[in-house]
């Protein structure tokens, strides 16, 4: 069995209301008293304070713990807010991303398809060099064939002119 438990003193008590209502007398009271809380531990016939402490020390540590907790608290709600903010202002940015990404391929599409075109242009103006040389030897060619046959003629056409005579 525990021994005597100490309690702290009881508060102040406010005096009573006198009958003459009109006078208010104000009431000063002192700090809260530091109470101690002690944990006691029996061994035998001996009664051992196992722990003391001051709870209005304590009270005002804990209060400065739990201020530092909701601050902390605070600061991480405000911090998820922000990262939701960011994520909501970034989802049309991403849209817009995706878009640019379609249009991209669009162009690099368009780009290839361009180079193809150029490429068969250049390869037709190519051939018609080509031909174009060809057929100017030829025509070169053809021309000298009548040329030499319109003297052939012109010759076979002044025999005949003198045989006639």
């Amino acid at each position: 069995m525990v021994g005597h438990a100490i309690w702290p003193p009881s508060p102040q008590v406010v005096p009573l209301a006198t009958a003459e209502e009109d006078e208010v007398e104000e009431i000063e009271r002192d700090e809260p008293r530091p109470q101690s809380v002690q944990i006691l531990c029996k061994h035998g016939d001996e009664v051992v304070v196992v722990e003391e402490e001051d709870t209005t020390r304590e009270m005002r540590r804990l209060k400065s713990a739990l201020a530092g907790v909701m601050k902390q608290i605070e600061g991480i709600t405000r911090t998820a807010e922000q990262r939701h903010q960011l994520i909501k202002r970034m989802e049309p940015l991403a849209e817009e991303n995706d878009k640019l990404k379609e249009a991209m391929k669009l162009m690099e599409r368009n780009i290839q398809r361009a180079q193809r075109e150029r490429d068969l242009a250049e390869s037709n103006a190519q051939d018609l060099e080509y031909q174009k040389g060809i057929l100017s030897e030829q025509l070169a060619a053809t021309s000298e064939q009548l040329w030499g046959k319109s003297e052939q003629m012109a010759n076979a056409s002044t025999q005949l002119e003198q045989k006639s005579k």
